[in-house]
């Protein structure tokens, strides 16, 4: 086997249809069909199953997908770490954000940082903090920017904290919260599962959604305008004046936050990615 093929095990893992595969990979139905079974033979077991929603992979090419990712992954991040070698201001830094941080601080993260290093390369990924997760995991990407609660055995940091908030364009009385209509937004299960439990600790009937909105900006905007109120972190209330905030509590009379966090590896040690690591630290702050 070779990188090429590796490839093609990665990219069938992605697409589960071997059309949509080939498509991707450049190359005709037939000849990715014969390259496949071409790859069985040399390794004299079954890698995938047919059906008629796509493919499914056996047990033994489940292996061999996450050997590919994991080698594919390993080859990209030596060729990203051979440009900085001779000059640590050049290079690329794969790294990967949640959605509402690529959305209010990257920007400004990498704005600040190119002025200084305008030869760096990025190849952002964002998505939800646990898809974000998944791709530091399998080293997809070398630095991973996420929120909520984690469980990470490589270097995690603790950049900032953000009290989750019900968000209001007048006053609101958090008595009679279950009688007014709420805008809901969609976020991952993380958030999701922290207000639904605070929720469920703080009244005996269900939240009124009057609306369910595809993402926290044009959730707050339905707020600012008296559309009904948001339970939410306050990273969004920033491009919002005049809102009523109130940070929820859990019974212990605590506000609850929502963390967001650094997370990468022991082996990304070099000057490049120790020069952006510290340039994150002093945006959010952070105090060693």
């Amino acid at each position: 086997m070779d990188f090429r093929d590796l490839e093609i095990i990665k990219t069938l893992n992605e697409e589960r249809n071997i059309t949509r595969a080939a498509t991707k990979l450049y190359v005709s139905q037939p000849s990715l069909s014969y390259k496949i079974n071409t790859i069985e033979r040399e390794l004299g077991v079954s890698l995938i199953i047919r059906t008629k929603k796509g493919i499914r992979f056996t047990p033994q090419g489940l292996h061999l997908v996450e050997y590919a990712k994991k080698t594919l992954n390993g080859f990209n991040e030596m060729k990203d770490n051979l440009h900085s070698i001779d000059n640590e201001n050049e290079g690329v830094i794969r790294l990967g954000v949640s959605h509402n941080l690529a959305r209010y601080d990257l920007p400004e993260i990498l704005s600040s940082f190119t002025n200084d290093f305008n030869k760096i390369q990025f190849k952002i990924i964002t998505s939800w903090s646990q898809s974000i997760y998944k791709l530091i995991a399998s080293d997809e990407v070398s630095l991973a920017i996420v929120r909520g609660d984690v469980s990470w055995k490589g270097y995690k940091i603790l950049l900032d904290q953000e009290p989750i908030c019900i968000i209001s364009k007048d006053e609101i009385d958090i008595e009679n919260l279950p009688s007014k209509s709420r805008i809901a937004f969609k976020t991952d299960i993380g958030l999701q599962n922290t207000i639904d439990n605070w929720w469920k600790e703080s009244y005996n009937e269900p939240p009124n959604e009057a609306m369910l909105i595809d993402n926290i900006e044009s959730c707050l905007k339905l707020v600012e305008k008296g559309m009904g109120y948001a339970i939410a972190p306050n990273i969004g209330i920033r491009d919002h004046e005049n809102l009523n905030i109130i940070p929820i509590k859990n019974k212990k009379n605590e506000i609850i936050y929502r963390d967001t966090w650094l997370l990468y590896r022991e082996e990304v040690d070099y000057p490049l990615m120790q020069k952006f690591i510290r340039h994150i630290k002093s945006y959010y702050k952070y105090i060693d």
